[in-house]
């Protein structure tokens, strides 16, 4: 995995959570050990995983689908 902070590249198989953590067993947050910052391992994570299904299956937007009902493309002036 890479950093997305810092671009230090470590296997992310070999993280271990923090110790100190109760939750250290079933823990979803990866740390880079070169600066440690946190990012989710979507693996492990159950609502990563939805928000990812989710997230594809969202009908793609155009520039014309984005306008409002009813908008026009072009301004009226009245004389």
């Amino acid at each position: 995995m890479i950093c997305p902070l810092c671009g230090y590249e470590y296997d992310e198989t070999n993280m271990a959570c923090h110790a100190a953590c109760p939750m250290s067993d079933g823990c979803a947050i990866l740390c880079c050990p070169n600066c440690g910052y946190q990012v989710v391992d979507e693996s492990k994570s159950g609502l990563a995983k939805l928000l990812r299904k989710l997230w594809a299956k969202r009908p793609e937007r155009s520039a014309e689908g984005a306008k409002p009902k009813g908008a026009k493309d072009h301004i009226e002036t009245s004389a």
